[in-house]
């Protein structure tokens, strides 16, 4: 998740799956590649094979293509959350003062455990709440919960934030760091 906008009294995050996007750009140029190399060579039977290749990746990005918007906003005293696939658009909603803070968990969409990290959002009556509520969504979207604790205004005593790049943090946090870190 990547952070979209952010004022003092909203905060967007949001997640549109570019990292699968240029893992399979590249994998399938690594495939075209080796194909076009290997029909260079003398082996153009190859080239039918990883024309198909190409085509299962093209139709498995389009099928699985989402994206997922959360947006905090204090003056309405909500916290939304759109994702939308294939299948169309679902929209969640809380309230933002029955968050009580980030964290990272392990609870997959069933409710068991399925050891991958994950950042959830804790309410106050202890339930917790993915962020991102579609299984592909793991550990590289941890910097969201140092976003979170930001704009909540509680330190990062337990965030891991090394996913998220210092010039973010200067650009949208500036505020919040001096407030929370005064010596």
């Amino acid at each position: 998740m990547r952070i979209e906008d952010k004022t003092d009294t909203t905060l967007t995050l949001v997640d549109d799956q570019k990292d699968k996007t240029l893992g399979l750009t590249l994998a399938g140029t690594l495939v075209a590649g080796t194909c076009l190399f290997m029909a260079w060579e003398g082996f153009p039977e190859l080239l039918l094979p990883g024309a198909v290749l190409i085509v299962v990746m093209v139709v498995y990005w389009k099928r699985s293509r989402m994206r997922s918007e959360m947006v905090f906003d204090r003056t309405a005293d909500r916290v939304t959350l759109r994702v939308t696939d294939r299948k169309g658009a679902e929209e969640w909603e809380w309230r933002l003062s029955d968050v009580e803070t980030a964290v990272i968990g392990t609870v997959g969409a069933q409710g068991t455990d399925s050891g991958i990290d994950r950042p959830h959002l804790r309410l106050t009556d202890g339930t917790y709440v993915p962020m991102r509520p579609y299984h592909a969504a793991g550990s590289q979207s941890w910097h969201a919960v140092a976003a979170v604790k930001l704009f909540l205004g509680q330190k990062l005593e337990d965030a891991p934030v090394g996913w998220l790049p210092p010039e973010a943090f200067d650009r949208h946090f500036a505020e919040e760091m001096a407030r929370l870190y005064r010596k």
